[in-house]
């Protein structure tokens, strides 16, 4: 029982130091990028649209983060992300709305 008790705990600090990372990258990212949303309103879209239960703001940043840095395949197997935050990210990356998702996985995790 204590073991696995340690293993969701290092399970729970290897997603919070990732997630950490992943917001680092994607302000990394969103300044690279150079692009600005062609509109406000997709901008006022993703931060107020209703995701499905699969997808997170976060797991959309994480997944756009590890897209470019990492092993995506990995990073599906372990369960950090999920196949449809993935194609969220890529659409992301492509319409130059990262800034925007990372805007709304900082209010989630704030808890506003």
């Amino acid at each position: 029982m204590l073991s696995a008790v340690k293993r969701m705990r290092t399970k729970s600090a290897t997603i919070a130091a990732a997630l950490s990372v992943a917001l680092l990258g994607a302000a990394v990212l969103t300044a690279c990028q150079g692009q600005v949303p062609s509109s406000e309103s997709s901008a006022s879209t993703i931060l107020t649209m209703e995701l499905p239960p699969e997808v997170s703001a976060k797991g959309v940043v994480l997944a756009a983060v590890l897209l470019s840095t990492s092993d995506i395949e990995a990073a599906l197997a372990e369960g950090l992300v999920t196949p449809t935050e993935l194609e969220y990210a890529q659409s992301a990356i492509d319409d130059g709305t990262l800034a925007e998702w990372k805007q709304r996985a900082e209010k989630e995790l704030s808890g506003k």
